[in-house]
């Protein structure tokens, strides 16, 4: 059995992704093995819907078997996003690894991923910086000083060149398999005609839009996917809401001194030595931003600046809400979980328990006890239905069980 891997959002899953997977395959791929964020993004975002139901359209759209790219690690930078799902890729022993890429070029990508490994690397990145340049250009012309050529590569590229530098960190047995990207870029708010969407214009479209998601959505998201999500909608599971959580972040910075959060992040994690993702005064910017909002709009609005990206303001909140400190974010995910599979997929699940020593749980009840993953993943989880249409409780994920595709 070939057996190829997608470290994915599908957030939610729509035809693009579809499109991946049949062109695998086409190319004589088996089984396709998902890992999938968990109800957090990379972005430091809460996921539209949760992760089961996000699995359930992803099985439902042709993968094989989604397991969990579990909080913090779904919600790091991309380089820790990247080690922690080629980690779990190289545990399970998947033959080779997938991802979406501007420019499709094996070589290029190997190039700009032997700069980004080099020990040079983050000190010229970060001077570039501090320079004036935005992170995006700062990476390019990082990699452009120390390769000394000028690799053409777009801001879309920049996680897949993370994940071929990560199994070359890793040392990961796996194949690389970039597909190049068609249809809408990845930041792009409008739906195109007659091409693929970006999830952020679907985003956009499910939340403000009066037209019911299957009017809307029917031409950008295969039909038995979308079932998947009107299922969740219609069960009170999503669209999520974050503003149903922004009286308690709102309380939480207000009543904290950023010393305690630091302290009680550390101590959540069993050490560091600030929040993650911090260490340079964004926090203290949170709070500031926080004793002087109104609303939760003016919150954020107030905490982003043009020093640091959106995603890594978004990030050091979120990690200082679950007590996430900087130990967490040089470590690698100690279990994952399984959240959906076909026939397929219970095959190669059969197949790993027997062969691979990497932990996969069934029921999340059963995750490693005093994992400090565990912690704070619940945590995260519980978080999140803070923010459901309807009130589920603090422990409906602890109870979740996987989506099994008949």
């Amino acid at each position: 059995m070939r057996t190829v891997g997608i470290i994915c959002e599908y957030n939610p899953f729509h035809t693009g992704h579809k499109r991946q997977i049949d062109i695998l395959r086409s190319m004589g791929y088996d089984c396709v093995v998902c890992i999938m964020s968990g109800n957090f993004t990379q972005r430091g975002e809460m996921a539209i819907f949760d992760k089961y139901t996000r699995a359930e359209a992803a099985i439902r759209g042709g993968a094989d078997i989604v397991v969990e790219l579990p909080f913090p690690f779904s919600s790091f930078s991309a380089e820790g996003f990247a080690n922690a799902g080629v980690h779990i890729l190289s545990s399970l022993g998947i033959d080779a690894m997938s991802f979406g890429s501007e420019c499709g070029d094996v070589s290029l990508l190997n190039r700009a991923a032997n700069a980004i490994c080099s020990p040079e690397f983050a000190s010229v990145y970060y001077e570039l910086q501090r320079g004036g340049l935005g992170s995006a250009a700062a990476y390019f012309e990082a990699i452009k000083n120390i390769s000394g050529e000028d690799i053409p590569l777009l801001s879309n590229d920049i996680l897949g060149i993370s994940y071929v530098a990560a199994i070359k960190r890793l040392g990961a047995q796996l194949d690389i398999v970039p597909i190049k990207r068609e249809g809408a870029a990845y930041n792009d708010k409008e739906l195109p005609q007659n091409s693929h969407p970006s999830a952020s214009a679907i985003r956009e479209a499910v939340k403000n839009s009066a037209l019911e998601p299957e009017q809307l959505l029917n031409e950008y998201i295969p039909k038995n996917s979308l079932c998947a999500l009107l299922k969740a909608k219609n069960c009170g599971l999503g669209p999520i809401d974050e503003d149903n959580t922004s009286r308690e972040i709102l309380s939480f910075f207000k009543l904290m001194t950023p010393l305690e959060i630091t302290v009680r992040a550390i101590s959540r994690s069993n050490g560091g030595e600030h929040i993650a993702e911090d260490g340079c005064g964004i926090i203290e910017r949170i709070r500031n931003a926080a004793l002087s909002a109104n609303s939760y709009c003016e919150f954020f609005n107030a905490c982003y600046s043009s020093k640091y990206t959106n995603a890594r303001v978004n990030r050091v909140i979120l990690f200082s809400l679950l007590g996430v400190s900087d130990k967490l974010t040089h470590s690698l995910p100690e279990y994952t979980t399984l959240l959906g599979a076909n026939d397929a997929g219970r095959k190669l699940l059969a197949k790993l328990r027997k062969t691979c020593d990497f932990n996969i749980v069934t029921k999340p009840a059963d995750a490693p006890e005093h994992s400090i993953q565990k912690t704070v993943s619940e945590a995260a989880d519980i978080l999140y239905t803070s923010a459901m249409p309807q009130n589920k409780g603090p422990y409906f994920f602890i109870k979740a069980h996987p989506f099994m595709l008949k």
